[in-house]
C-alpha cells in the first residue's frame, strides 16, 4: 500500500473514531442532562409538597386538639353541663357556639387539605396511607349510625358541606369564631346547615353519662394528633389525655 493511502486510511479511521466518540459524548451529555432535570423536577416536587404539608399540618393538628379538648371537657369536666345549669343565657349560648365551631374548624381544615393535595404526602406513602386511615375513622365516628340515638352525627356528605362553608368561596382559611357567630345570626341558610349539630350540642348538655360516640371520637383525633405530633413538639403528653369508655 503506497504512504499516501496509508496516510488516508489512518485518517479516515481516525476521523471515524472521533465522530463515535463525539457522538457518544453527546448521548451521554444529553442522558445525565436529562437525569438532573428529572432530579431537580423530583426534589421542587417534593419540597413543594412538603411545604404545602408543613403549612396544612399545624392547623390540622391545632383543629384536631382544640376539637378534642372541647370533647374531653364535655364528658370529664361536665362542660355542657355546667353551662346549661349554671350559666346565664350568653354563656349558654357560648357553650353551644363554640362548640360548634371547634368541629366545623377541624372539619374545615380537613377539606383544605382535601382541596390542596390529591394524594398526601407526608414523606412515604405508609405515612400517606396512615393519615388517610386517621381522618377516615374520625370521619366514619361523625357517621357512624351504631350508636343507640343519632346525637353529634353527621353524615359524610354533610362532614364537606360544613367544611367548605367554614371556608368559603377564594379562602384558604377556616372562619374565626367571631365571623362564624356572625353568620349563624345573620345567615339563615348557613345556621341551617348547624342546626341538626345544635339539637345534638343540646342533647349532650342534658345526659347524665358520657355518650359513646363522643368518648370514640375524642380517642380518634388523639390517635391522629400523636401522629402528627410524635415527638410532643406542640402539645406535650401531659395533656394528651385519653376518654374512657363507661
Amino acid at each position: 500500500m503506497s504512504t499516501e493511502l496509508l496516510v488516508a486510511a489512518v485518517s479516515g479511521v481516525v476521523a471515524l473514531s472521533s465522530v463515535l466518540v463525539s457522538s457518544r459524548f453527546s448521548r451521554n451529555q444529553t442522558l445525565l442532562t436529562a437525569q438532573l432535570a428529572r432530579r431537580d423536577a423530583d426534589q421542587a416536587r417534593l419540597a413543594e409538597q412538603q411545604d404545602l404539608m408543613s403549612q396544612r399540618r399545624d392547623p390540622l393538628l391545632w383543629a384536631a386538639f382544640d376539637l378534642q379538648s372541647r370533647l374531653f371537657n364535655i364528658v370529664d369536666r361536665r362542660f355542657l353541663h355546667r353551662y346549661d345549669e349554671q350559666g346565664q343565657d350568653l354563656d349558654r349560648a357560648y357553650a353551644l357556639r363554640s362548640t360548634l365551631h371547634v368541629l366545623a374548624d377541624y372539619l374545615g381544615q380537613v377539606e383544605l387539605l382535601r382541596r390542596k393535595v390529591q394524594f398526601l404526602d407526608l414523606g412515604s406513602r405508609e405515612n400517606s396511607r396512615t393519615v388517610v386511615r386517621h381522618l377516615t375513622l374520625i370521619g366514619n365516628v361523625l357517621n357512624s349510625d351504631s350508636y343507640d340515638d343519632a346525637c353529634f352525627r353527621v353524615f359524610r356528605s354533610n362532614q364537606r358541606a360544613l367544611g367548605e362553608l367554614v371556608i368559603g368561596e377564594g379562602r384558604d382559611e377556616c372562619l374565626g369564631y367571631a365571623e362564624f357567630c356572625h353568620r349563624l345570626d345573620v345567615d339563615v341558610d348557613f345556621a341551617a346547615w348547624f342546626a341538626p349539630l345544635a339539637d345534638g350540642v343540646r342533647e349532650l348538655a342534658a345526659r347524665t353519662g358520657p355518650h359513646p360516640r363522643i368518648v370514640h371520637l375524642q380517642v380518634a383525633l388523639m390517635d391522629l394528633i400523636d401522629f402528627l405530633d410524635p415527638d410532643a413538639d406542640r402539645f406535650p403528653d401531659h395533656r394528651r389525655s385519653r376518654l374512657r369508655s363507661a
